[in-house]
Parts: structure tokens; sequence; C-alpha cells
């Protein structure tokens, strides 16, 4: 008993000294005049001049083939490359070399796609009721763009058909009716962030490959039209449910973030058709949807990958349209410093939450892969070098998703920037764009000990379920 109260005393006094620093903080940011104003201005983030992140010369474009996901779906190239299936050993995370019970990316699609086919009523957050949740959610993405998910191109409200564009183009007057237009259409289709940058070829896959006819696609050849701009929106994902992350409710929340997707991005391409523009939307096909966001500036790359926007922390997803509509070079949106990527490198939570150790630890980006195997290319297949980032081996994540039966969420569920939205937390997302490390360390201690940010956590799941009597349908 002594030492249970010895323990609870350290953790108060953890929390006193935790709170002493966040209130120093909060009061040195009130004392500049305007606190209000001065939250909005820094959680907008500062313009940068041209792409903010290091990108080197030898930068190429990525292969759609070598995606891991058109991979996975796709039996002719695990028989074109059969040594991708023979390095990732099945019973540890990392590379084999002899090929002996190695993880076969084909099969563990297939497993992964079925889970729901076996869901376990004992077994908390996979149960029927999670997996029917799961199922539902998907539900409108595999009506609209059957495999969005999947990255094919040319599919459903993602289609490339060009043939209703209307004959003659709305008369805006200028760029900014323009953009007014797009950003209340995007609005009104449910995203909650928007953004316009132009066409990067950089981020566009080359080639394309569709895994449903099993051919490479050209932009040159086989695209409609050459795109001049590209629109960019985030939706975002259900808190309650990314809690309980890595279990299935997360997953849940996913699903219904590609059905907006599809939703958002293939209601912008038509409205812009009907404008007289071509469009195409997108979702995880064409191109790199993390690094057309940070162009657009709604956000920054993070340490596990993905975008992570200001208010909304990795909980989002991303749909884009290319489209050849074209603005006066001021009109575009310019990418943002929001102090994410240097918290980043100061963090590293959710590397130490992710359940398939596949988030690098390192303390700096760096140009190139840096996990076991990155020097081996029947390994490091899927890697991308040439940008200053986190580089992860999303083999390893992939292979949990199937092991788990849902894809995780883990990153997003335990990450300091996923916060409720309220006034504290976004006061916090203001000072950390100008806080030194030993703040956002302290930061990420201060989430761990109030309760943020936890994994596998049973009673998220139970709180989930529950959540739709927080009286918001009253």
């Amino acid at each position: 008993m002594k030492e249970q109260e010895k323990d609870e005393q350290i953790i108060d006094q953890h929390r006193r000294q935790l709170l002493k620093l966040s209130a120093g903080t909060i009061a040195g940011v009130s004392a500049v005049a305007g606190a209000g104003s001065w939250i909005k201005h820094r959680v907008e983030g500062v313009e940068q001049d041209g792409y903010p992140i290091e990108i080197s010369p030898s930068f190429k474009r990525k292969d759609q083939r070598d995606v891991l996901l058109t991979f996975a779906g796709s039996k002719a190239l695990g028989e074109k490359y059969p040594e991708r299936n023979l390095s990732l050993s099945n019973d540890s995370e990392g590379p084999v070399k002899t090929g002996e019970n190695s993880f076969n990316f084909q099969k563990g699609i297939y497993q992964f796609a079925t889970a729901h086919k076996r869901a376990d009523n004992d077994k908390v957050g996979y149960t029927q009721l999670d997996y029917a949740l799961e199922q539902a959610c998907w539900h409108g993405m595999n009506i609209l763009a059957p495999l969005e998910s999947m990255g094919v191109p040319n599919q459903g409200t993602f289609g490339w058909d060009q043939s209703e564009v209307a004959k003659e183009k709305y008369p805006f007057k200028d760029s900014v009716e323009i953009l007014s237009a797009i950003r209340t259409a995007a609005k009104t289709f449910g995203a909650v962030r928007v953004g316009i940058c132009r066409r990067d070829k950089r981020w566009d896959y080359d080639p394309l490959y569709d895994i449903t006819q099993e051919k490479t696609l050209t932009w040159e050849e086989d695209f409609p039209f050459e795109p001049k701009s590209v629109i960019v929106m985030l939706t975002d994902m259900d808190y309650d449910a990314m809690a309980t992350a890595p279990m299935i409710p997360a997953s849940a929340t996913a699903a219904m973030g590609y059905t907006h997707n599809t939703i958002q991005g293939g209601g912008m391409a038509k409205f812009l058709r009907e404008l007289g523009y071509m469009a195409v939307g997108s979702g995880n096909d064409l191109g790199s949807s993390v690094s057309y966001a940070i162009a657009a500036g709604l956000g920054e790359g993070a340490r596990n990958g993905a975008l992570i926007a200001p208010n909304l922390g990795p909980r989002v997803r991303i749909s884009k349209v290319y489209t050849n509509l074209e603005l006066d070079d001021a009109a575009y949106d310019k990418p943002r410093d929001f102090g994410i990527l240097s918290f980043c490198e100061n963090c590293k939570r959710c590397a130490e939450s992710c359940p398939g150790n596949a988030i690098s630890m390192d303390d700096k980006p760096s140009m190139s892969s840096t996990f076991d195997g990155h020097d081996d290319p029947d390994y490091n297949w899927q890697g991308q070098a040439g940008m200053r980032k986190f580089h992860n081996d999303s083999k390893k994540c992939f292979k949990f998703w199937c092991e788990n039966g849902g894809d995780c969420g883990a990153c997003i569920a335990s990450c300091p920037w996923n916060k409720p939205d309220f006034w504290h937390h976004r006061l916090i997302d203001a000072s950390n764009t100008f806080t030194a490390g030993p703040v956002h360390s302290m930061m990420k201690q201060a989430d761990i000990l109030f309760g943020y940010g936890n994994t596998n956590d049973e009673k998220a799941v139970e709180k989930f379920w529950r959540s739709g009597f927080s009286g918001d349908f009253t």
C-alpha cells in the first residue's frame, strides 16, 4: 500500500510540474496582445516559399507498381516479383534471406479483406457488432468507387470520362470568385478543409497501374487531359472511434473517411465539369495525397508518414481533384510551417505505440530509409529515396493490418496532435510552432499523464459504443 501511495505521489508531483510549465506557457502566450487572434494566426501556420521539404535532384516519381497496396492486390505483380513475397518474415518484423515462412502480400490482402467473417463476440473490439459497423462504413465507397482504397484508377465516381463537360465555361470574374466557389462547394460536400495548388508531376505516380486489368497507364497517352491544378480536401474521422485503435471501431471511422472521400472528390470533379472544366476525382490513386496536401497548405508530413493538420492532427483522410482549371499565381495556396515536423523530432510517441514496429525512431528526418534491410532492393522495394522525411517500413504496417483484421490507426490515436477541439488544445497547437524540443517533450509527457493517446484500450471501445448517447441526437 505504501508503494502504491508513493507511486501516486510521484505521478501527482509530475502532474503539478507539468501544469506549472503549461501555465507558464499559457501565461506567456496570453501576454501577447490579442491572444485569440494570435492563436488563430499561429494555428494557420506561416506561409513558405516553395515546397518546404528538401528534395534531391535525383528524386524519381513513384511507380505505382511499387505502391504496397497495388502490389498486394495484383496477382500478376506477385508472380512477376516473387522476391518481394520472400523477403519479409512471417514470424518477426524484419527481412529474411531464406524465404522460409515468409509473408505473402497477396494472401495477406485476402486475409485482411475477409477478417469480418471471423468476428469473435468474446473479443472486445473485434465482435460482430464492431465488424458490422466497419462493413457498413465501407458500403458507400464500395458502391461509388469500389477499389478506391486499393488505388485503382479510372473507376466509379473517380472515372476519367469527360464527355459530360459543359461546352461553355461559367464566366467567373476572377480567381477570387473561382476560389470562393470551390471552397463553398467543398464545404457543402462535407470537407473540413480545402486547398488548391498547381499540379506537380513529382507527386504523381508514373506509370499508373490498374490491378483490375493488370496493365500500366500513362499520363500522356491514357489520361484524358493535362492537369493544371489539384484541389485537395480533408475529411475528419471520429475521435471516439479512433481512440479504440487498433481495434475495429477505428477501422470503421477510417472506412467512413474513404466513403466521404469518394463523395467529396467525385462531387468536386462533377461540379467542375458542369462549369466547363475537365476534372477527375482521386483518392489513393494517381499520386501522393500527403504531398499534395502539404503543397496546398493543409498540414505537414509527420513521423508516421501521414498528414498532420492543425486542430485535427493526423485524424484526417485526403481526397484530391485534378483539373485543367488554372488560377492566377497569387491565388494558389502555399505550403505552411505549423511547427509539426520539429515537434515530431522530439516526440516519437507514434513510433513507440506502433504494434508493427513500422515507424522510424530516428532522431532526425533523412533522405532515404534507415530501417533494417533498407539497402536490400528485394526487401526495400516500396521505399522512395530523395525526400527528407522519416522513412517508415510500410510492409511491417501492412503485415500487422492482416494479423489484426483491421487497419490499425494506433499512430493516429496516440499522436499528441490528435485532440478534441477545446481552446486549451488549440493554444498548445499554437505554442508548438515556436517552442523548442524540451517543451515538445513535456507536451508528450503531459499527454500520457492526462490519459490521452492510449491504444488497445477496452474501455475506449465501451465509451465509443455509448457515445451515441452524448446528447447530439436528442
